[in-house]
């Protein structure tokens, strides 16, 4: 029993760390962010074939910012969206990479969390017994 509540503790950690990271970084984009729209401005083929991309954007100042877009292996968009902290407005995110729905997303994080809590506990339990 203890192997299983290791493992259910492992997947449910590193979905926190893969799932959680990201979404508590872009915390301040969902609060103030404002979208805007990037123009491609340079494309790079690296050796492994895929496509990096810059885009520009320009923030509410009139000032130039870039942002890239790493390993694409499809025909990347020439124009895309993107959302930028205004007080920080060389911090970017890519808006189809930032969740839609928030709360199901806080659920999943929720649960997560809870397995590991659980898990933990049940590991506990086995090492005292």
């Amino acid at each position: 029993m203890s192997a299983v509540s290791f493992f259910f503790f492992v997947v449910a950690v590193l979905g926190l760390f893969f799932l959680g990271v990201p979404f508590l970084l872009q915390a301040p984009l969902r609060k103030r962010g404002v979208r805007v729209m990037a123009s491609e401005s340079r494309r790079t083929f690296p050796k492994d074939g895929k496509i990096d991309v810059q885009y520009v954007y320009v923030d509410a100042d009139g000032e130039l910012h870039t942002s890239w877009r790493f390993g694409q292996s499809m025909e990347p968009e020439a124009l895309t969206e993107v959302v930028y902290d205004p007080n920080k407005p060389k911090r970017s995110e890519f808006s189809d990479l930032m969740p839609e729905n928030v709360q199901r997303r806080r659920i999943v994080l929720l649960c997560l969390t809870a397995v590991a809590v659980v898990m933990l506990m049940l590991m506990a339990v086995g090492a005292l017994l």
